[in-house]
């Protein structure tokens, strides 16, 4: 993981503590990488449903 990248991900956990909603984030937590990289990927297009 690139610096850029690692501060992009710490910034996007810091606004989403402070109340940004978690599809406004630019980097994915899960994934660890540029939310663009991995938005087709299952687990984003098909989620679990809720129990």
């Amino acid at each position: 993981m690139d610096k850029k990248l690692a501060d992009a991900i710490e910034r996007d956990n810091r606004l989403e503590e402070a109340g940004m909603h978690g599809d406004d984030r630019r980097t994915c937590w899960t994934h660890q990488c540029w939310a663009e990289d991995c938005a087709d990927d299952p687990m984003h297009t098909n989620p679990s449903p809720l129990n």
